[in-house]
Parts: C-alpha cells; sequence; structure tokens
C-alpha cells in the first residue's frame, strides 16, 4: 500500500481547499444568481426606540379562485330579522353580503368617520365605464399582509363590483413572493426601504406611498405575468404608470410582450424629489411583459398595473414596521405622490411588531399616541379621506394554556381604538373579530389551518378569511349608506 507523508496530504487538502474558493471568480455565470435579494430582517422592534420628536410638521402645499368563498360564522352575522335583508343593486356581491354584521365584526367611529367613509362609497356609486382614472385604495400594513394576503381578496371582491382590474402598484424589485403576481429581474438594480435596515448613505427620503424604492445604476430588465392560480381580474391589465422619482440624465424604459406590440417610452431628466408618472396602454388580456431600462441612477418608485377606471386597491406591505413610517418620508414628494390619483380609502393595518416589546399601560399609550399623529399626518396629505385602522390580530406566545395571548395585546387595543376614534377614523379589532383572547391558538388548531406555527402570522386560508370578514363589514356599511341614501334597489 502506499502511503503519503503529512506535508503531501495537507498540500492536496489545501489545493482542493483553494479550487472551491477560486471556482466562483473563474466561473462567475454559475455562481451568480440575479433575483437574489437581500430581505428586510425578521421584525424587531426599533422604531419606538427612536428619539423621534412628538412635534407634527405641517405638510406643505390564497391562491384559490374567488367563487370558493368562506361562509361567515352565524355568529358574526346580526341575529336580527334585518340582518337576512340584502341590498340588491345591479352588481355582483358575495354570497356573505349583508346589511347588519354582530358587535364583535363591526367598525368603530366617530359620526364624522362614517360621513368620510360615506364619501368613499359615494365615489364607487359614481364609477362609471367612461372614467379616465380609476379611485385607488392603499392598504399599507407590517408582514401580516405580505405576498398580497388579506388585500387580493378585498381587491378582487371590490373590482368585480364596483370594476377595475390588475394587482395596483407593485415594487420594481419584489423580496417577497405575491398570490397575484410573478416577477423577476436582472442588471444592475438596487432596492431601498425606508423600513427595516434603512441604507444611511442615501441622499434623500423620496421613497413614495410603498416606503421602498429601486435604483437602476445603467440598465436593467423586469419580467412580469400574472399568478396562474390567482383571481382573474388580477390578470388583466389595460395599462401601466411607472413612478420615477430622480432621473439626473433621464432614460428609456422599452415594453414588450406577447400580446403587446413594443412601447418605447423617454424619460425626461429630472432631480431628487420629483414624483413624475410614466404610462402607456396595454392589450387588456393576458400577458406576461418585459420591462427594460435604461438610465443613469434612475429610482423607480412603483410600477402600477391595472386598469384607467374602476378601482385600484394597492397591497403595500412594510417588514417589521409598527406604522411610524409616514412622517419620515419627504413631505413633499410624499403629498405629490398622493394627490397624483384619486384616492378614495386608506387602510393601515399595524400593531402587531409592538406587541412584544411594550411592557406596561404606560408604554401601550405612548405607541397609540404616537400612531394617532401618523393618523393626523395623513390627514393632512389627504383631506378627508377616510382611514380605517385594522387593529392587530390576536397573537398566541405558547401553544399550551399557560400563555395564550400576549398580555399587553388588550392595553394596546384599547389605547389604539380610543386614539384612532379621537382623529375622527374608523377602527376594526381585529383580535376582537377573532375571538378574543386565545384565539389565535384556536385558529392554529383548525382544519385546514387558519394560522401558521408561530401563532403570529394567518396561513393563505386564514388571510383570506381575514379578507372576507372585512370586505362584509364594510359592505355592510355600504349597505346602510344605500338604503339612507335611497339608493334604489332592483327587483
Amino acid at each position: 500500500m502506499t502511503t503519503h507523508s503529512p506535508l503531501q496530504s495537507v498540500l492536496f487538502i489545501g489545493l482542493i481547499v483553494g479550487a472551491i474558493y477560486f471556482l466562483p471568480f473563474v466561473f462567475p455565470a454559475y455562481f451568480e444568481d440575479v433575483n437574489e435579494v437581500e430581505l428586510a430582517p425578521p421584525p424587531v422592534w426599533s422604531e419606538l426606540l427612536d428619539t423621534e420628536q412628538e412635534s407634527e410638521d405641517v405638510v406643505e402645499v390564497a391562491v384559490e379562485d374567488v367563487s370558493d368563498v368562506i361562509i361567515m360564522p352565524d355568529s358574526l352575522l346580526s341575529d336580527s330579522s334585518e340582518s337576512m335583508a340584502r341590498i340588491v343593486l345591479n352588481r355582483w356581491s358575495p354570497r356573505y353580503d349583508t346589511i347588519e354584521v354582530s358587535s364583535a365584526l363591526k367598525l368603530h367611529g366617530s359620526e364624522l368617520a362614517f360621513e368620510r367613509l360615506g364619501v368613499f362609497f359615494k365615489l364607487l356609486e359614481k364609477i362609471d365605464t367612461s372614467d379616465t382614472e380609476p379611485i385607488h385604495v392603499f392598504h399599507f400594513g407590517d408582514s401580516q399582509i405580505e405576498g398580497d394576503r388579506i388585500t387580493g381578496l378585498i381587491r378582487s371582491s371590490w373590482q368585480k363590483s364596483w370594476g377595475g382590474s390588475g394587482p395596483g402598484l407593485i415594487p420594481l424589485v419584489q423580496p417577497v413572493p405575491s398570490l397575484s403576481i410573478r416577477q423577476s429581474y436582472s442588471g444592475n438594480i438596487s432596492r431601498y426601504t425606508r423600513f427595516g435596515v434603512v441604507d444611511s448613505t442615501l441622499e434623500h427620503s423620496c421613497y413614495g406611498a410603498m416606503a421602498s424604492f429601486s435604483r437602476v445604476h445603467d440598465d436593467g430588465v423586469l419580467t412580469v405575468k400574472p399568478h396562474p392560480g390567482g383571481f382573474r381580474l388580477n390578470k388583466l391589465w389595460e395599462s401601466i404608470e411607472i413612478g420615477v422619482g430622480s432621473a439626473p440624465l433621464g432614460g428609456d424604459i422599452v415594453i414588450s410582450g406577447a400580446n403587446t406590440p413594443d412601447i418605447h417610452l423617454h424619460i425626461p431628466p429630472s432631480s431628487i424629489g420629483n414624483h413624475g408618472l410614466i404610462s402607456a396602454d396595454l392589450s387588456g388580456v393576458e400577458d406576461e411583459l418585459t420591462i427594460s431600462f435604461e438610465g443613469y441612477e434612475l429610482d423607480l418608485t412603483a410600477i402600477r398595473l391595472g386598469s384607467k377606471n374602476g378601482i385600484q386597491v394597492h397591497n403595500v406591505p412594510m417588514r417589521g414596521s409598527a406604522g411610524m413610517i409616514f412622517r419620515k418620508l419627504d413631505q413633499r414628494h410624499f403629498q405629490k405622490y398622493m394627490n397624483a390619483w384619486s384616492v378614495g380609502l386608506l387602510i393601515l393595518q399595524y400593531g402587531g411588531n409592538a406587541v412584544p416589546y411594550i411592557a406596561d399601560s404606560t408604554a401601550a399609550e405612548r405607541y397609540a399616541r404616537r400612531f394617532a399623529s401618523q393618523l393626523r399626518y395623513l390627514q393632512q396629505v389627504n383631506p378627508n379621506t377616510p382611514i380605517i385602522v385594522i387593529g392587530p390580530s390576536d397573537m398566541g406566545v405558547t401553544s399550551d394554556s399557560t400563555n395564550l395571548t400576549y398580555p399587553m395585546l388588550a392595553p394596546i387595543r384599547s389605547a389604539l381604538k380610543r386614539h384612532v376614534m379621537k382623529e375622527d377614523c374608523l377602527y376594526w379589532d381585529l383580535s376582537e373579530v377573532m375571538g378574543g383572547s386565545g384565539s389565535m391558538v384556536d385558529w392554529s388548531k383548525r382544519e385546514p389551518r387558519l394560522s401558521s406555527p408561530d401563532l403570529i402570522h394567518f396561513t393563505p386560508k386564514g388571510a383570506r378569511k381575514v379578507g372576507e370578514l372585512f370586505d362584509c363589514v364594510v359592505r355592510s356599511e355600504h349597505n346602510k349608506w344605500a338604503n339612507e341614501n335611497n339608493q334604489k334597489p332592483l327587483d
């Protein structure tokens, strides 16, 4: 048997290790992932630790088809005879559409808050196929709505009733797979967010309403196509709008698809703080699009795929955020962004990321007070636009009987509800809707499971159920508004 000296063995191992180390440099194409995106870290409690001033600045100038709905539990529908009366207008409505719901499911708010919601309903009733601009709804939230969960059901339901199509706003770089659209990118593109890990070297805070933007350093390509298992109306895109911030030397865009002849668009030069929309008509049929960008340091705040009329519902998740984000955005840029469209409703779903880190009622009150300052800011940007705040869901700590719910969840919900109503906004207590303390554990034991093993997030089916419950209560308010305003039912 041939023997080797220790030196020969060391040299052999060294050669092997060296070859493995240098392979990526010799053959880089085999080791690159052009779609690699650095995910934001898991939710961490950072926003409440900021030494942010309490002063307020005044703003200058689930994959199944929707037809397979979950029937509402009887306990959430009112026992009154009126609950069986359904207003029948000339439009589609889900099977759970009703007038009265139980007290646990209802929205809470001042008379002015409900009057503002009535303005949104009036906008919906005025929608016509001859319109050239849709009504926009923004659903802001934390990781609970990532991947178009909850939002997707609401969007599909409302578009079936009031018109419109498409997923609405999407980021150029999507770090979390979506239930509505599949997308990938290549080229020299960087993603920046105002939530999670914030790049301190960034020279501005003009992120736009998605609190994120992508920078094309020289060229990049985005490929988008409808999710094959998504809602039907998500797959139809009549138009595209591309939000452009800073574009120092301008740039060019080329859009192409199997059903879309090449579209060439020019981006005019613009400076930091600019918000422009580059738009084009699309085929309106299901298609896979390739969108090519060329330019120096192009800041792209979002892409809207949708319709020219009806309603657009935008899913805007911010992982790790507790909702203290809006006043951190550049004020003038954010106002330009929001005022470029007809915004009918704002939905905010936050609070879950605060729950594990609030130790007493004083901290809960402080959080709710600071959250209220964000509502006042949004009201300055969008005067008279109704705001619905969806409170935190129930959150389990352990699945045994020792600690079913975070102990400070109830004080946080109470403080949020009080301050939200004080600001003439509407509050929907998701934890109460679920069944109160310990309900997340109960949802995790359902068949099929409605909450994930972490006892914090919903499964796709659970998120779908939440979306249907929210849709149910908003439609209930719409039906009462329609009756009070003499909207004539059909025979």
